[in-house]
């Protein structure tokens, strides 16, 4: 009885997991769909989970709440989807202002890759793109952008719930108020007597 009446006052003090998923995943989202380190979003998008597990455990430590792999597993997937909507918007918007999704750019781009080997096959995914409109591809990209989003920050919450993991605070440790009942006497379910009381003084 006593166990869950304790599990119950903890999670009732449990803090709110939005704020910090919204600043991980808005701040490291937001960099993520920069032009200049969109290729390490997948980086990007661990450390935003990690660094909302590290956020919510100084709230947690402060409420004398628990706070484990588990709690770091569920913040990840809420600043995952926060990290995939910033990034997709600001990596959309970018490529919108700076030609990226022009068919005769990206051309030139791939021509310009040594790194690609196939070039028959990247004509033909330029094809596609053309048919099928940059809107379209720029949904799609964020609709991946998302996905990854999700799954990578839930990884790099998981890791930070193990590392910054928080044990439940007893309700007495600051010098408060005990919900822990007076110890027993032995053998009995009374309290211990109180000591006798020192004999007075008889002139």
């Amino acid at each position: 009885m006593e166990d869950e009446f304790k599990e119950e006052s903890m999670d009732t003090k449990a803090p709110s997991m939005l704020l910090p998923a919204l600043i991980a995943g808005g701040s490291l989202g937001f960099v993520s769909g920069l032009p200049i380190s969109n290729c390490a979003c997948c980086l990007w998008a661990v450390g935003a989970g990690f660094f909302a597990a590290f956020l919510y455990s100084k709230n947690c430590r402060a409420a004398g709440s628990v706070f484990d792999t588990g709690k770091g597993g569920v913040l990840g997937l809420l600043t995952g989807a926060v990290f995939g909507v910033v990034g997709s918007v600001i990596n959309s918007i970018f490529s919108l202002l700076t030609g990226g999704l022009d068919i005769e750019s990206m051309r030139e781009a791939i021509e310009a890759n040594p790194m690609i080997s196939d070039p028959e096959a990247a004509e033909q995914a330029l094809q596609i793109f053309e048919s099928i409109g940059p809107m379209f591809f720029v949904l799609t990209i964020a609709l991946i952008w998302i996905i990854l989003g999700v799954l990578l920050a839930a990884l790099g919450g998981l890791i930070g719930g193990s590392v910054f993991k928080v044990s439940a605070v007893p309700p007495d440790s600051g010098g408060g108020w005990s919900s822990y009942p007076p110890p027993m006497a032995p053998g009995g379910n009374e309290p211990p007597p109180p000591p006798p009381a020192a004999p007075a003084d008889t002139y």
